[in-house]
């Protein structure tokens, strides 16, 4: 990590001593202004659709929704994860962290997926090597099913895309896929252990 600081830098003295010793500082000055401008420009849609998003999500877990959704997806959850029967806590958080990321709301599922996470080392008893559960868990979280793909869609809105949901379709193909493939080869290496 240190290294790549180390190269950033010695590119940042390389350009702006080029930029000196050419006579284009004012090129260089107006790239500097416009790159923290086009980032405010890109960052605040996200955080407002960030924001809002997170707000209809606990109005959903305020009502009831979320839990309900939980309980739908519940046994399946009992079948991937068979070491967390008694473990029910872990369970929910790992229920709301996949019921959250198939929102496409990763940064608002982060908290219980930390959580889950937590309370499985807690039972590990090799606390160096991640268990069964944790790794299908982490298939799950990464590769998980989006169902509506909300920062993809405040991007392509924010971009001017004629429809940005047109794409909705084929992401929840593409995630279910990779969820299948996932879900597959982890159950495929656990069974071949010995």
């Amino acid at each position: 990590m240190v290294f790549l600081n180390r190269i950033w830098c010695g590119l940042i003295l390389i350009a702006l001593l080029y930029g000196m010793i050419t006579g284009n500082i004012q090129s260089i000055n107006d790239v500097i202004v416009a790159v923290g401008e086009e980032t405010f420009e890109f960052a605040l849609p996200l955080m407002m659709a960030t924001c809002f998003w997170n707000g209809i999500m606990n109005i959903a877990r305020d009502v009831g929704i979320l839990r309900a959704m939980e309980r739908l997806i519940h046994p399946l959850l009992r079948r991937l994860l068979p070491d967390l029967q008694h473990q029910p806590e872990a369970l929910q958080y790992i229920s709301a962290n996949v019921i959250i990321n198939m929102f496409g709301l990763g940064f608002a599922a982060t908290p219980s997926g930390l959580k889950a996470m937590k309370l499985m080392q807690e039972k590990n008893p090799q606390k160096d090597t991640a268990t069964r559960s944790m790794v299908t868990f982490l298939v799950l979280n990464t590769a998980g099913v989006t169902i509506l793909a909300t920062n993809i869609v405040t991007l392509r809105n924010q971009f001017q895309a004629v429809n940005p949901t047109d794409f909705l379709p084929w992401a929840v193909i593409a995630t279910t896929c990779a969820s299948a493939a996932g879900l597959l080869l982890d159950r495929w290496c656990n069974y071949r252990k010995p």
